[in-house]
């Protein structure tokens, strides 16, 4: 028989180093771990701020395309600052205001304003504004100030009419939730808006 080595126990300084190789490979795959989960986790928020920014803008859209239709529809009674009673997304609105803003011998001024809360559950808002300005015939043009005031997003100041025109103006927001839910200023709201003059 071939006699055998005895088999030497490794030192504690090899035990030591075996440790530390351990906790840096756990530490780097943590890490690595980490890393991937926040990224994942910011590519959630994006995608949900994208699909609530699209679901924002097409209640905006789908807004304009009501209020150009209660224009036309309702032409008349918008020009002489009557009551209306807009019928869009098989709901009835809130709030439904008109105010007059001015009536001089240049020409009325009327403002609408009206809100929907529409779509699957009831998650899209549309919150219409329509000023209506009919001029005289006779005056010289109107002329309105403070509109931004009563249109949001309006560009100026002041919005002119000539003389015998109808002007009206169309601001829309859209939002990602419902109207109860904008009015109480819920977290995750997403506007957009459009406008519009003619």
């Amino acid at each position: 028989m071939i006699p055998r080595k005895p088999v030497q126990q490794a030192s504690s300084h090899e035990q030591g180093f075996a440790l530390l190789m351990t906790l840096i490979v756990v530490t780097v795959v943590i890490s690595i771990g980490l890393s991937v989960l926040d990224l994942s986790i910011k590519q959630i928020r994006l995608s949900t701020n994208a699909r609530d920014s699209e679901v924002a803008f097409h209640a905006a859209n789908a807004g304009m395309e009501c209020a150009r239709y209660m224009r036309r529809a309702n032409s008349n009674a918008m020009e002489n600052g009557a009551a209306i009673v807009p019928r869009c997304f098989s709901a009835a609105p809130s709030p439904n205001d008109v105010t007059e803003i001015q009536s001089t011998a240049e020409g009325d001024v009327y403002l609408y304003e009206y809100g929907f809360t529409w779509g699957v559950s009831a998650t899209r808002c549309s919150q219409i504004t329509t000023l209506v300005a009919s001029s005289s015939a006779s005056g010289g043009g109107l002329t309105i100030n403070n509109m931004t005031d009563y249109v949001p997003g309006f560009p100026s100041d002041t919005k002119t009419c000539g003389e015998g025109e109808r002007c009206t103006v169309v601001s829309v927001r859209g939002y990602n939730k419902s109207c109860g839910a904008v009015n109480s200023g819920n977290y995750g709201i997403v506007q957009r808006e459009v406008l519009l003059q003619f």
